[in-house]
């Protein structure tokens, strides 16, 4: 695609957009003992925004790599992870032995997790396993651990379950985070990041991430200069109604 064509953004994406900028607007203030009272509605509906902004990027790597023809798409499969899986992976296997050990699938049998994306790629023959997140901070030393243990606990169970719930086999399998900003504190062996993504699949995602980002700070601008229009103007009525003299 040429590089100065604009990019449309699926209706899915800019659908949860506006769903997001409708709860934006509607966002009861909340008092912080931080925060001057006068920033309190920007302050609000941005933070709340920075949280959102991790759901429309989901959806924007699902819808973007769902237009390639050789990729089949999953969002937040429901898989369970056996005892016995998380006991080995707790153990302290070395990573290679984990990364070459395939084992026993059991729906229903231990405990859910909800990888965010399922890749399953035709020309590879592989499954790769997504967890998406912004990447402009660091996340703290406990969920990056937890974050870890479930990608390798998926990368052991990965050939089985896709075997048997979606009665595809595979040949490889990668399970990894991918930090959009680059920020992650998982081990090297489970990040992957945009370029290489693009590279693997041959799909533009750049493009598409970098739409979606001009979209969203575009309409977040808009909701905070009709929000600071409307709390102007609630002061100066409020002010008038005080010194107005009585009849």
């Amino acid at each position: 695609m040429d590089p100065f064509t604009p990019l449309h953004l699926p209706t899915t994406v800019t659908d949860l957009m506006s769903r997001t900028i409708t709860r934006l607007r509607r966002l009861p203030i909340q008092p912080d003992p931080i925060v001057p009272p006068h920033l309190l509605r920007p302050y609000g509906i941005l933070t709340s925004a920075v949280r959102a902004d991790g759901q429309i990027l989901e959806a924007t790597l699902f819808e973007a790599l769902k237009t390639a023809p050789h990729l089949t798409v999953f969002r937040t499969p429901a898989i369970f992870i056996p005892p016995m899986v998380d006991h080995l992976v707790s153990g302290g296997a070395s990573s290679d032995a984990l990364r070459f050990s395939d084992l026993h699938y059991e729906h229903d049998e231990g405990r859910r997790i909800a990888p965010d994306l399922l890749v399953i790629d035709a020309r590879r023959n592989a499954a790769d396993f997504l967890e998406i997140k912004r990447g402009l901070a660091k996340t703290d030393a406990g969920k990056t651990r937890q974050t870890t243990r479930d990608l390798r606990c998926l990368r052991l169970v990965a050939k089985s379950y896709v075997r048997s719930k979606l009665n595809i086999e595979i040949s490889e399998v990668t399970a990894g985070v991918c930090a959009i900003h680059g920020a992650t504190t998982v081990p090297a062996e489970h990040r992957v990041d945009l370029d290489a993504l693009e590279a693997r699949y041959q799909t533009e995602i750049r493009r598409a991430i970098e739409a979606t980002h001009q979209e969203f700070s575009r309409q977040l601008e808009e909701l905070l200069l009709e929000q600071s229009l409307k709390d102007k103007a609630s002061v100066f009525f409020d002010r008038t109604d005080t010194t107005a003299a009585p009849f």
